[in-house]
């Protein structure tokens, strides 16, 4: 239940959406002569868009994720086990041409193999299915699977995990598959910025995490200066918030213990 909630609010909450929702409340109060109110939602709503067009609002906010992350992460000589979590392929894609199809996440299926090599002895998960309503067979592990096996990983040592559909249940679904003791040394290895809230879910279930944060989106120091990047700046905020937004959803729905 709660996926599907959290798909509906996404649906709302989402920047791009939200200001379409916003314009439309704009004309009808305009229609039925509530001029004030059509007005005042106006000003605000074009003011707060000028805000984050123009200034690195979103950056500034994935840069306050990520800069925990910033120094590279000490990787022990041995490793019990490595989870990937999914998120960098494009499922839909991956099924329509039968060929490997990444996002920008990219660096965490590229990132792995060389922790793959190198851990040979190493548990191995791979964790990710569907995020798409109604769309099940549309999964990450089937086409983390492929790359692996495109770059020559025997993926007989790798076990895909298919079901979970968000970062609450990677977590959980790979712990009841695994079930990992409590001394032994795990890396997750995830984006920069998604890997605040892996860590938290991680650490409510008593499963404490080596992070290898990869992919990147900001420098290490940002200038809060204006600027011409209106897309990128937009995009960044819409990409900010969904974050910032699952680290408060999932404090208050109890899957974590702290929202930061």
């Amino acid at each position: 239940m709660s996926f599907y909630l959290s798909k509906i609010l996404w649906l709302i909450l989402n920047p791009y959406n939200f200001f379409i929702f916003v314009n439309f409340i704009i004309i009808f109060s305009y229609i039925f002569r509530f001029k004030i109110i059509s007005i005042t939602l106006f000003i605000i709503n074009f003011v707060f868009l000028l805000a984050i067009s123009f200034f690195p609002i979103g950056n500034y906010l994935i840069n306050k994720i990520e800069k925990e992350y910033h120094f590279a992460t000490q990787v022990p000589n041995y490793l019990d086990g490595i989870l990937v979590l999914g998120g960098a392929t494009s499922p839909f894609l991956f099924r329509e041409f039968n060929q490997v199809s990444v996002n920008e996440s990219a660096e965490r299926l590229i990132e792995s193999v060389k922790i793959i090599r190198e851990f040979e002895n190493a548990k191995i998960i791979f964790s990710g299915g569907s995020g798409v309503l109604e769309r099940p067979d549309l999964g990450h592990a089937d086409a983390a699977k492929f790359f692996y096996e495109t770059v020559g990983i025997d993926t007989q040592k790798i076990i895909f995990e298919n079901i979970s559909r968000n970062t609450y249940e990677n977590i959980l679904f790979t712990k009841n598959i695994i079930n990992p003791k409590k001394n032994e040394k795990w890396l997750l290895i995830t984006s920069a910025f998604h890997m605040k809230r892996a860590i938290l879910v991680g650490k409510k279930h008593k499963w404490n995490f080596i992070p290898y944060a990869v992919d990147f989106k900001t420098q290490k120091k940002i200038k809060f200066k204006p600027s011409f990047n209106l897309l990128s700046n937009l995009t960044s905020f819409q990409k900010a918030s969904h974050e910032w937004l699952g680290l408060l959803s999932y404090y208050f729905m109890n899957r974590t213990e702290r929202i930061f």
